[in-house]
């Protein structure tokens, strides 16, 4: 995102919705940031995941609007751990949503737009650093993730008391809504 200095910061830190036109120029920061760094003495991989890290395996990505092959591996890997960051985070326009929420997106479309091979990685590294964290369940129970569901990351086994919650078979309505940390 270091072409972002190159974006306007009232655009930038706006909190509501940014009209067609300033989205177009948020859209020119990858390219920006790709500008700016092939100044500088830099692996060409690290200034194409400037250039590429918006750009998404199908095709709707940008600035280009290149396809998975087209992508640079390492813009791929960034991609993710950007989007996830994004979600995970509190912006000036949203709070940050539950990781275990993120993760279940990623579940659900992840597969079309971003790279499977690092995509699975990920996630899988990403509940894993959840294990024995507490968690608000949508019954509003506390309790404490104790093991990851490898077909579905979203929804691990969360104890509460001397009870355990396979949330991948469960009631679809039990979900985790808040990590506490």
């Amino acid at each position: 995102d270091v072409g972002k200095m190159g974006i306007p910061g009232k655009i930038i830190k706006k909190a509501g919705l940014l009209t067609d036109e300033e989205y177009e120029l948020i859209k020119q920061h990858p390219q920006k940031g790709y500008d700016f760094l092939k100044k500088h003495p830099l692996d060409e991989r690290i200034m194409n995941a400037a250039l590429m890290h918006h750009e998404r395996c199908d095709g709707t990505g940008y600035p280009g609007g290149y396809r998975r092959e087209q992508i640079e591996p390492f813009a791929r890997i960034v991609a993710i751990a950007d989007t996830y960051d994004a979600m995970t985070s509190d912006r000036v326009y949203r709070a940050a949503l539950c990781p275990f929420d993120v993760i279940h997106m990623f579940e659900r479309e992840g597969i079309v737009k971003f790279d499977v091979e690092f995509l699975l990685p990920f996630l899988e590294k990403a509940v894993q650093a959840y294990l024995n964290t507490e968690v608000k369940l949508s019954t509003n129970e506390v309790g404490k993730v104790i093991m990851i569901n490898h077909n579905e990351y979203s929804k691990p086994v969360v104890q509460v008391g001397n009870e355990f919650y396979d949330l991948s078979k469960e009631s679809s309505d039990i979900v985790i809504d808040k990590v506490l940390i």
